[in-house]
């Protein structure tokens, strides 16, 4: 009764799928530059999916490039920590990419969560945190840059902890030496100073940083730099951590706004705005962790496998 009435509620959806004989389709769960995903279950099992839906422009492009490069890597990757890719369905205007389901991001277990003391807590952020690491990690090793890490694309399972990274449509496979890249990659919140500052030259560093500002997301519940622009969000970073100088940048030029001095600094700014309960100990490993993620120089951005040891 509950499966017809869900099919009465949907019917519409589940006629926009190329597979729609096979799935049904429940909800939608976002929308992207390239195309939709929906949560969906599988009509002779029962089993839930998700179904990413790209449309295509058969007369202009055909199949967008980073639909190409993300089945291509993650049909090349398999990792516990890495969303898996189960199928993958064409037609003539819509490719369909069968995933597996969770039932929650990082962004969704935040605001979920963010009261629950007995899931939100040091253990589960440090089960996280370590969980994204190792995935990106693995990345690094193939040389896979995923430069668009964020809470909304990081799965979560609110009954296993188990984190899935999942999105790979900005993701570049690099070689040494690392030639000139978009700048245009990863959310604004999310984004290194090397990429806000226009410089094309860049490597692993990049994703390391972002992971640094979902850890303190997840500390104080909020983005940890909050900025309107590029140059917003420049100014947000160098107010906490401080101004670089050229030193760090050479022949980059450095904005030169009005900012607090002395800044605000990490450490500071984390305690006035913690949100989870952290013993000394705890604190302190969360502080060292974060200044080497946050490293303002990408040179002295920690590794993901140095990261690794760091949390193991």
């Amino acid at each position: 009764m509950e499966i017809i009435e869900i099919k009465k509620k949907n019917n519409l959806l589940s006629k926009m799928f190329i597979s729609g004989k096979q799935y049904l389709g429940l909800e939608k769960l976002g929308k992207g530059a390239f195309g939709s995903v929906y949560k969906v279950q599988k009509r002779d099992t029962d089993e839930i999916y998700a179904i990413k839906k790209i449309k295509l422009d058969v007369d202009r492009e055909g199949i967008p490039s980073a639909t190409l490069r993300e089945i291509s890597i993650l049909k090349s990757v398999n990792h516990p920590n890495i969303v898996k890719i189960l199928g993958i369905t064409s037609g003539d205007k819509s490719i369909e990419i069968l995933l597996e389901y969770h039932n929650l991001d990082l962004r969704k277990f935040m605001n979920l969560y963010k009261f629950n003391k007995f899931i939100y807590n040091l253990n589960t952020v440090r089960s996280i945190v370590y969980q994204i690491i190792r995935a990106t990690n693995y990345l690094h090793s193939r040389k896979i840059l995923h430069r668009d890490l964020k809470p909304d694309n990081v799965l979560f399972c609110d009954k296993t902890i188990l984190t899935k990274l999942v999105d790979f449509g900005l993701s570049r496979v690099y070689a040494m030496p690392v030639r000139a890249l978009t700048q245009k990659v990863l959310t604004l919140y999310y984004r290194a100073p090397e990429l806000l500052l226009g410089i094309d030259i860049y490597s692993i560093a990049v994703d390391l940083w972002s992971i640094g500002c979902i850890f303190a997301e997840l500390l104080i519940r909020m983005p940890l730099f909050i900025g309107d622009s590029e140059i917003g969000q420049l100014k947000k970073i160098f107010e906490i951590l401080g101004t670089p100088g050229e030193d760090i940048f050479p022949g980059v030029t450095i904005p030169n706004f009005p900012l607090i001095d002395p800044p605000l600094g990490l450490e500071n700014f984390i305690l006035k705005n913690l949100q989870i309960d952290m013993d000394q100990v705890g604190l302190v490993n969360a502080i060292d962790l974060l200044k080497k993620l946050l490293a303002i120089n990408p040179y002295e951005r920690i590794s993901a496998k140095e990261a690794l040891n760091h949390v193991s």
